[in-house]
């Protein structure tokens, strides 16, 4: 928080409870008296949380930032003078986790899986850990959809935004330190292994479904879904290979889910404002090589950090 106090970019500050325990909100209330705190009575999950602190807010330029991060001085300032300029949506150069690893944006492959890119270029998103960006655009897009809970709604926000014709860029001159894990366990690498959690997973692959149709151009949706269904099976081996079958099967309750949201999903499809030209810039930030494929080869490993079953949220 001091961090942000002493940036010049900031003009308002607005913090969203998402629901955490008295001790944790006696604790945000007695340190942020100089910011606007929302205490939110159920846990709106990320994308619910990010909606309601942007509609209580009032600035033109909005930036959602996760609990875990500490950005460089003058960062918010450098982000602001960006969006001020271009538009759209804008990130810092990320550094995550314990070994600092740069981030400079992410992108996704057509199975829908995640990778961030080491060097600059041109990101199908930024992450969600701080992403900013205009109201205009904010707008556009209709905000984050709520309904993913955790996982995915900083990719599919900054699809949307890309269909619509704006920008989505990456600034290497402010910078940022993640942490990681403190809204889910895992998310990054420690000793030469991938560490990550069901709830990770599972989130994660029932999300992908609806972004994918959300998002891909018309054509290719059918060729997502396919990569989609095999990449689902690889890993429900794996969370079988790691004694989870339980998970496993939960996986495949994803699909289920999709089926049951599936017309919010192409209300979020069919939203205002797309552009011929925007979805293939877009299409074109999507990797066309498979990242398992990379994994496999470099022989991965993976190490779940939870010890309780996972909630794939409702």
């Amino acid at each position: 928080m001091d961090s942000l106090r002493c940036d010049p970019g900031i003009d308002e500050i607005v913090v969203v409870d998402n629901a955490s325990d008295a001790e944790a909100v006696a604790v945000v209330m007695a340190n942020c008296r100089d910011v606007q705190v929302i205490l939110s009575p159920v846990n709106l999950g990320f994308g619910g949380g990010a909606n309601l602190g942007a509609i209580r807010s009032t600035g033109d330029l909005l930036v959602f930032l996760n609990p875990d991060t500490v950005p460089d001085p003058g960062c918010m300032s450098a982000l602001a003078e960006h969006l001020s300029k271009q538009g759209g949506v804008v990130g810092p150069l990320v550094r995550n986790g314990p070994d600092g690893t740069p981030e400079y944006g992410c992108t996704v492959d057509r199975m829908l899986l995640l990778r961030a890119m080491d060097k600059p270029g041109e990101p199908l998103y930024v992450s969600g850990c701080c992403l900013a960006t205009t109201r205009s655009c904010f707008d556009a897009v209709g905000g984050f959809d709520d309904r993913y809970f955790l996982f995915q709604e900083d990719v599919e926000y900054c699809w949307q935004a890309l269909r619509r014709g704006f920008a989505v860029e990456v600034l290497p001159g402010a910078g940022l330190v993640h942490a990681g894990g403190a809204a889910a366990a895992g998310g990054y690498r420690r000793a030469g292994r991938v560490e990550t959690s069901s709830s990770r997973i599972l989130l994660r692959e029932r999300n992908s479904w609806a972004m994918g149709v959300a998002c891909a151009p018309g054509g290719r949706i059918l060729q997502l879904l396919a990569l989609s269904i095999l990449r689902t099976v690889v890993f429900t081996g794996i969370l079988v290979f790691y004694g989870r079958p339980r998970d496993a099967a939960r996986l495949w309750g994803g699909l289920v889910w999709n089926v049951v949201h599936l017309r919010a999903t192409l209300e979020r499809r069919h939203y205002r404002g797309v552009t011929y030209r925007g979805e293939r810039t877009a299409w074109g930030r999507v990797e066309r090589r498979f990242f398992l494929w990379g994994l496999a080869r470099r022989g991965e490993r993976l190490r779940f950090v939870d010890t309780e079953p996972a909630e794939a949220g409702s």
